[in-house]
Protein backbone atom coordinates (compact mmCIF):
# COMPACT_ATOMS: atom_id res chain seq x y z
CA UNK A 1 0.00 0.00 0.00
CA UNK A 2 3.09 2.47 0.16
CA UNK A 3 4.12 1.63 -2.93
CA UNK A 4 0.55 2.38 -4.51
CA UNK A 5 0.73 6.64 -3.56
CA UNK A 6 3.43 6.43 -6.35
CA UNK A 7 1.24 5.26 -9.00
CA UNK A 8 -2.38 6.40 -8.79
CA UNK A 9 -1.91 9.04 -11.10
CA UNK A 10 -1.99 6.63 -13.87
CA UNK A 11 -4.38 6.45 -16.87
CA UNK A 12 -7.14 3.20 -17.02
CA UNK A 13 -5.55 2.52 -20.80
CA UNK A 14 -2.95 3.26 -23.05
CA UNK A 15 -0.56 4.43 -20.71
CA UNK A 16 1.15 1.72 -19.22
CA UNK A 17 4.31 -0.96 -20.60
CA UNK A 18 4.01 -4.37 -20.96
CA UNK A 19 -0.41 -4.78 -21.38
CA UNK A 20 -0.07 -8.24 -22.30
CA UNK A 21 -0.01 -8.57 -18.61
CA UNK A 22 -4.07 -7.21 -18.79
CA UNK A 23 -5.17 -9.85 -21.06
CA UNK A 24 -7.33 -12.78 -19.45
CA UNK A 25 -4.98 -16.04 -18.24
CA UNK A 26 -7.95 -18.68 -19.16
CA UNK A 27 -11.40 -19.03 -20.84
CA UNK A 28 -13.36 -18.70 -18.12
CA UNK A 29 -11.65 -15.43 -16.61
CA UNK A 30 -12.07 -13.63 -20.17
CA UNK A 31 -15.73 -15.06 -20.16
CA UNK A 32 -16.41 -13.49 -16.27
CA UNK A 33 -15.19 -10.31 -17.25
CA UNK A 34 -11.21 -10.48 -17.10
CA UNK A 35 -10.47 -9.45 -13.76
CA UNK A 36 -9.60 -10.89 -10.37
CA UNK A 37 -11.76 -13.93 -9.90
CA UNK A 38 -12.57 -14.82 -6.23
CA UNK A 39 -13.98 -18.22 -6.95
CA UNK A 40 -11.96 -21.28 -5.47
CA UNK A 41 -11.74 -23.69 -8.17
CA UNK A 42 -9.52 -26.35 -7.83
CA UNK A 43 -9.93 -27.70 -11.18
CA UNK A 44 -9.00 -24.32 -12.92
CA UNK A 45 -4.94 -24.33 -11.91
CA UNK A 46 -5.29 -21.37 -14.74
CA UNK A 47 -7.00 -18.75 -12.26
CA UNK A 48 -3.49 -18.83 -10.00
CA UNK A 49 -1.84 -16.61 -12.09
CA UNK A 50 -4.29 -14.01 -11.46
CA UNK A 51 -5.15 -14.54 -7.74
CA UNK A 52 -2.31 -16.38 -6.20
CA UNK A 53 -4.51 -16.36 -2.94
CA UNK A 54 -6.59 -19.25 -4.41
CA UNK A 55 -3.67 -21.25 -4.01
CA UNK A 56 -4.03 -24.42 -2.02
CA UNK A 57 -3.10 -28.02 -1.42
CA UNK A 58 -6.47 -29.34 -3.76
CA UNK A 59 -4.30 -27.77 -6.74
CA UNK A 60 -1.35 -29.50 -6.33
CA UNK A 61 0.32 -31.38 -9.35
CA UNK A 62 -2.33 -29.06 -11.12
CA UNK A 63 -1.62 -28.16 -15.14
CA UNK A 64 -2.96 -25.50 -17.06
CA UNK A 65 -2.69 -24.05 -20.98
CA UNK A 66 -4.01 -21.51 -22.28
CA UNK A 67 -3.50 -20.78 -26.21
CA UNK A 68 -5.29 -17.69 -27.96
CA UNK A 69 -5.32 -16.26 -31.49
CA UNK A 70 -5.87 -12.82 -30.82
CA UNK A 71 -5.31 -10.43 -34.09
CA UNK A 72 -4.26 -11.08 -37.76
CA UNK A 73 -0.72 -13.27 -36.86
CA UNK A 74 -0.97 -12.39 -32.92
CA UNK A 75 -1.39 -15.05 -30.55
CA UNK A 76 -0.79 -15.37 -26.79
CA UNK A 77 -1.01 -18.10 -23.98
CA UNK A 78 0.43 -19.22 -21.18
CA UNK A 79 1.72 -22.73 -19.04
CA UNK A 80 2.22 -23.01 -15.67
CA UNK A 81 2.02 -25.90 -12.82
CA UNK A 82 0.98 -25.60 -9.30
CA UNK A 83 2.97 -28.00 -6.75
CA UNK A 84 2.15 -27.75 -2.72
CA UNK A 85 4.83 -28.21 -0.38
CA UNK A 86 4.11 -29.32 2.74
CA UNK A 87 4.11 -26.93 6.19
CA UNK A 88 5.70 -24.41 3.67
CA UNK A 89 3.04 -24.04 1.17
CA UNK A 90 1.33 -23.90 -2.75
CA UNK A 91 3.48 -22.40 -5.40
CA UNK A 92 2.62 -21.53 -8.86
CA UNK A 93 4.69 -21.81 -11.90
CA UNK A 94 3.88 -19.92 -14.78
CA UNK A 95 5.31 -18.72 -18.48
CA UNK A 96 3.06 -16.26 -20.06
CA UNK A 97 3.62 -15.29 -23.64
CA UNK A 98 2.46 -12.51 -26.42
CA UNK A 99 3.88 -13.30 -29.54
CA UNK A 100 3.11 -10.71 -32.04
CA UNK A 101 4.09 -12.56 -35.46
CA UNK A 102 6.33 -11.34 -38.61
CA UNK A 103 5.79 -7.58 -39.03
CA UNK A 104 6.63 -6.23 -42.36
CA UNK A 105 9.63 -2.94 -41.58
CA UNK A 106 10.16 -0.10 -43.96
CA UNK A 107 13.36 2.84 -43.76
CA UNK A 108 12.60 6.75 -43.19
CA UNK A 109 11.69 6.53 -47.03
CA UNK A 110 9.00 3.81 -46.85
CA UNK A 111 10.86 1.23 -49.02
CA UNK A 112 10.79 -2.13 -47.69
CA UNK A 113 13.81 -3.34 -45.38
CA UNK A 114 12.45 -6.82 -44.55
CA UNK A 115 10.79 -8.25 -41.63
CA UNK A 116 11.19 -8.20 -37.52
CA UNK A 117 9.54 -10.71 -34.67
CA UNK A 118 7.97 -8.38 -31.80
CA UNK A 119 7.03 -10.53 -28.23
CA UNK A 120 6.30 -10.21 -24.78
CA UNK A 121 7.35 -12.58 -21.86
CA UNK A 122 7.10 -13.39 -18.46
CA UNK A 123 8.47 -15.45 -15.90
CA UNK A 124 6.20 -15.82 -13.12
CA UNK A 125 6.31 -17.56 -9.56
CA UNK A 126 3.32 -17.42 -6.98
CA UNK A 127 2.71 -18.41 -3.53
CA UNK A 128 -0.57 -18.72 -1.89
CA UNK A 129 -1.07 -20.38 1.91
CA UNK A 130 -4.46 -20.72 3.46
CA UNK A 131 -4.64 -20.22 7.59
CA UNK A 132 -7.44 -19.62 10.27
CA UNK A 133 -9.26 -23.27 8.77
CA UNK A 134 -8.92 -22.23 4.96
CA UNK A 135 -11.09 -19.02 5.51
CA UNK A 136 -8.71 -17.08 4.73
CA UNK A 137 -5.88 -17.43 2.84
CA UNK A 138 -2.67 -14.82 1.17
CA UNK A 139 -0.99 -15.21 -1.81
CA UNK A 140 1.89 -13.23 -3.98
CA UNK A 141 3.06 -13.60 -7.91
CA UNK A 142 6.76 -12.61 -8.43
CA UNK A 143 6.34 -11.50 -12.50
CA UNK A 144 9.90 -11.34 -14.64
CA UNK A 145 8.85 -9.66 -17.88
CA UNK A 146 11.12 -9.27 -21.22
CA UNK A 147 10.10 -7.55 -24.16
CA UNK A 148 11.69 -7.85 -27.58
CA UNK A 149 10.15 -5.68 -30.54
CA UNK A 150 12.75 -5.33 -33.31
CA UNK A 151 16.15 -3.97 -32.05
CA UNK A 152 14.48 -2.52 -29.08
CA UNK A 153 14.50 -4.70 -25.93
CA UNK A 154 12.83 -4.03 -22.43
CA UNK A 155 12.64 -5.49 -19.15
CA UNK A 156 11.19 -5.27 -15.65
CA UNK A 157 9.28 -6.91 -12.67
CA UNK A 158 5.70 -6.90 -10.84
CA UNK A 159 4.28 -8.43 -7.90
CA UNK A 160 0.86 -8.95 -7.21
CA UNK A 161 -0.50 -8.97 -3.96
CA UNK A 162 -3.72 -11.07 -3.15
CA UNK A 163 -6.16 -11.66 -0.03
CA UNK A 164 -9.15 -13.94 0.10
CA UNK A 165 -12.05 -14.85 2.31
CA UNK A 166 -14.45 -17.99 1.92
CA UNK A 167 -17.70 -18.40 3.63
CA UNK A 168 -17.81 -22.47 2.90
CA UNK A 169 -21.77 -22.61 4.53
CA UNK A 170 -22.96 -19.61 2.35
CA UNK A 171 -20.72 -20.36 -0.51
CA UNK A 172 -19.66 -16.62 0.02
CA UNK A 173 -15.73 -15.97 -1.38
CA UNK A 174 -14.03 -12.44 -1.73
CA UNK A 175 -10.87 -11.42 -2.82
CA UNK A 176 -8.75 -8.00 -3.01
CA UNK A 177 -5.54 -8.07 -5.69
CA UNK A 178 -2.78 -4.92 -5.74
CA UNK A 179 -1.93 -5.98 -9.40
CA UNK A 180 1.27 -5.41 -11.03
CA UNK A 181 3.53 -3.15 -8.86
CA UNK A 182 6.54 -2.77 -9.93
CA UNK A 183 8.74 -0.77 -12.62
CA UNK A 184 10.73 -1.21 -16.15
CA UNK A 185 14.18 -2.46 -15.21
CA UNK A 186 15.75 -1.90 -19.32
CA UNK A 187 13.82 0.97 -21.48
CA UNK A 188 13.44 0.60 -25.34
CA UNK A 189 14.42 3.93 -26.37
CA UNK A 190 15.04 6.24 -22.60
CA UNK A 191 11.82 6.62 -21.74
CA UNK A 192 10.56 5.10 -18.20
CA UNK A 193 6.67 3.95 -18.24
CA UNK A 194 4.76 2.90 -15.39
CA UNK A 195 3.07 -0.96 -15.28
CA UNK A 196 -0.93 -2.04 -15.68
CA UNK A 197 -1.29 -0.97 -12.38
CA UNK A 198 -4.75 -2.46 -11.14
CA UNK A 199 -6.41 -2.68 -7.32
CA UNK A 200 -9.61 -4.86 -7.89
CA UNK A 201 -11.59 -6.63 -5.22
CA UNK A 202 -14.28 -9.52 -6.04
CA UNK A 203 -17.77 -10.83 -4.75
CA UNK A 204 -19.05 -14.61 -5.28
CA UNK A 205 -21.48 -15.81 -4.44
CA UNK A 206 -23.61 -19.45 -5.33
CA UNK A 207 -27.83 -19.01 -4.68
CA UNK A 208 -28.83 -21.69 -2.16
CA UNK A 209 -30.91 -24.21 -3.41
CA UNK A 210 -29.75 -23.18 -6.98
CA UNK A 211 -27.30 -23.86 -9.58
CA UNK A 212 -26.41 -19.88 -9.87
CA UNK A 213 -23.19 -18.60 -9.05
CA UNK A 214 -23.12 -14.76 -9.33
CA UNK A 215 -20.08 -12.58 -9.45
CA UNK A 216 -19.47 -8.82 -8.42
CA UNK A 217 -16.07 -7.48 -9.79
CA UNK A 218 -14.77 -3.70 -8.96
CA UNK A 219 -11.58 -2.65 -11.17
CA UNK A 220 -8.93 0.44 -10.93
CA UNK A 221 -10.58 1.23 -7.10
CA UNK A 222 -7.64 3.74 -6.91
CA UNK A 223 -8.90 6.13 -8.79
CA UNK A 224 -12.57 7.22 -9.45
CA UNK A 225 -13.00 9.59 -12.57
CA UNK A 226 -12.91 6.83 -15.17
CA UNK A 227 -14.08 9.30 -18.09
CA UNK A 228 -12.03 11.48 -20.48
CA UNK A 229 -12.93 14.32 -22.77
CA UNK A 230 -13.56 13.95 -26.50
CA UNK A 231 -15.13 16.93 -28.18
CA UNK A 232 -15.57 15.45 -30.96
CA UNK A 233 -17.72 12.64 -29.83
CA UNK A 234 -21.42 13.37 -30.30
CA UNK A 235 -22.28 11.46 -27.37
CA UNK A 236 -21.24 14.58 -24.93
CA UNK A 237 -22.98 17.47 -24.54
CA UNK A 238 -20.58 21.06 -25.41
CA UNK A 239 -21.76 23.71 -23.39
CA UNK A 240 -21.91 27.66 -24.63
CA UNK A 241 -18.21 27.36 -23.17
CA UNK A 242 -17.15 24.08 -25.47
CA UNK A 243 -15.75 22.67 -22.84
CA UNK A 244 -17.60 18.82 -22.67
CA UNK A 245 -19.63 18.47 -19.65
CA UNK A 246 -22.89 16.27 -18.97
CA UNK A 247 -25.15 16.56 -15.86
CA UNK A 248 -23.33 15.91 -12.15
CA UNK A 249 -26.00 13.01 -11.63
CA UNK A 250 -25.23 11.80 -15.11
CA UNK A 251 -21.49 12.12 -14.57
CA UNK A 252 -21.74 10.27 -10.66
CA UNK A 253 -23.29 7.28 -12.34
CA UNK A 254 -21.48 6.76 -15.55
CA UNK A 255 -18.22 7.08 -13.50
CA UNK A 256 -19.86 4.42 -10.70
CA UNK A 257 -20.89 1.83 -13.61
CA UNK A 258 -17.55 1.66 -15.05
CA UNK A 259 -15.90 0.25 -12.26
CA UNK A 260 -18.58 -2.68 -12.10
CA UNK A 261 -18.40 -5.84 -14.07
CA UNK A 262 -21.39 -8.19 -13.14
CA UNK A 263 -21.09 -12.15 -13.78
CA UNK A 264 -23.09 -14.92 -13.44
CA UNK A 265 -22.14 -18.79 -13.96
CA UNK A 266 -25.29 -21.77 -14.39
CA UNK A 267 -24.06 -24.83 -13.16
CA UNK A 268 -27.06 -27.06 -14.39
CA UNK A 269 -25.42 -30.50 -13.64
CA UNK A 270 -21.66 -31.64 -12.50
CA UNK A 271 -19.98 -31.66 -15.88
CA UNK A 272 -21.07 -28.68 -17.77
CA UNK A 273 -21.30 -24.90 -16.82
CA UNK A 274 -22.29 -21.82 -18.51
CA UNK A 275 -20.42 -17.91 -17.67
CA UNK A 276 -21.35 -15.03 -19.18
CA UNK A 277 -20.80 -11.34 -17.55
CA UNK A 278 -21.03 -7.40 -18.33
CA UNK A 279 -18.61 -4.82 -18.43
CA UNK A 280 -19.95 -1.59 -18.82
CA UNK A 281 -16.48 0.06 -18.92
CA UNK A 282 -15.96 -1.67 -22.32
CA UNK A 283 -19.22 -0.95 -23.68
CA UNK A 284 -18.85 2.73 -22.87
CA UNK A 285 -15.37 3.21 -23.86
CA UNK A 286 -15.02 1.42 -27.31
CA UNK A 287 -18.64 2.42 -28.25
CA UNK A 288 -18.98 3.49 -32.04
CA UNK A 289 -20.94 6.48 -33.03
CA UNK A 290 -23.76 4.54 -34.83
CA UNK A 291 -23.69 0.79 -33.69
CA UNK A 292 -22.40 -0.82 -29.84
CA UNK A 293 -23.78 -4.56 -31.11
CA UNK A 294 -22.40 -7.42 -28.27
CA UNK A 295 -19.23 -4.76 -27.06
CA UNK A 296 -18.61 -5.05 -23.31
CA UNK A 297 -20.20 -8.92 -23.11
CA UNK A 298 -18.72 -12.29 -22.46
CA UNK A 299 -19.29 -16.15 -22.16
CA UNK A 300 -18.39 -19.46 -22.25
CA UNK A 301 -19.17 -23.05 -21.31
CA UNK A 302 -17.06 -25.70 -20.02
CA UNK A 303 -16.49 -29.03 -19.86
CA UNK A 304 -15.46 -31.59 -17.01
CA UNK A 305 -14.28 -34.79 -17.74
CA UNK A 306 -12.28 -37.86 -16.53
CA UNK A 307 -9.47 -35.77 -15.33
CA UNK A 308 -9.78 -32.95 -17.92
CA UNK A 309 -11.33 -29.45 -17.83
CA UNK A 310 -11.98 -27.80 -21.16
CA UNK A 311 -13.66 -24.12 -21.16
CA UNK A 312 -13.64 -22.01 -24.34
CA UNK A 313 -14.75 -18.08 -24.27
CA UNK A 314 -16.02 -15.06 -26.54
CA UNK A 315 -15.41 -12.07 -25.72
CA UNK A 316 -16.76 -8.80 -27.45
CA UNK A 317 -13.73 -5.88 -26.90
CA UNK A 318 -15.19 -4.39 -29.84
CA UNK A 319 -16.79 -4.27 -32.94
CA UNK A 320 -13.84 -5.18 -35.35
CA UNK A 321 -12.62 -8.88 -33.92
CA UNK A 322 -13.99 -11.17 -31.49
CA UNK A 323 -11.46 -13.39 -29.97
CA UNK A 324 -11.72 -16.95 -28.94
CA UNK A 325 -10.23 -18.46 -25.66
CA UNK A 326 -9.91 -22.12 -25.20
CA UNK A 327 -8.50 -23.50 -22.02
CA UNK A 328 -7.32 -26.90 -21.28
CA UNK A 329 -6.90 -28.11 -17.88
CA UNK A 330 -6.02 -31.36 -15.50
CA UNK A 331 -4.17 -32.50 -12.98
CA UNK A 332 -1.11 -34.67 -13.39
CA UNK A 333 -1.16 -36.45 -9.54
CA UNK A 334 -4.52 -38.18 -10.80
CA UNK A 335 -2.43 -39.86 -13.43
CA UNK A 336 0.30 -40.83 -11.82
CA UNK A 337 -2.08 -42.53 -8.70
CA UNK A 338 -3.62 -44.26 -11.68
Amino acid sequence: FVLIGNIVLAQTGGTAVYSFLNMPVSAKVAALGNKVNALRDYKDPSIAILNPSLLNKQMHTGIGINCVHYFADDVYGHLNYIHDFKKVGTFNFAFQYAIFGKIDSYDELGMPIGTFSAGDYALCVGYGREMVDSMFSLGMNIKTIFSDYANYFSSGIAVDFAASYYNLPKEISLSLLIKNVGAQFNTYDGVREKLPFDLQLSFVQRLLHSPIRYHIILHHLYKWDMSYTDTQDPFVLINETGNASKGKGKRFFNNLFQHFIIGVEILPIKYFSLQASFDYNTRYQMRTYDKKGFVGFSYGLGLHFYNFNIHYARSHNNLVSVPNYFTISTNIGAFIKK
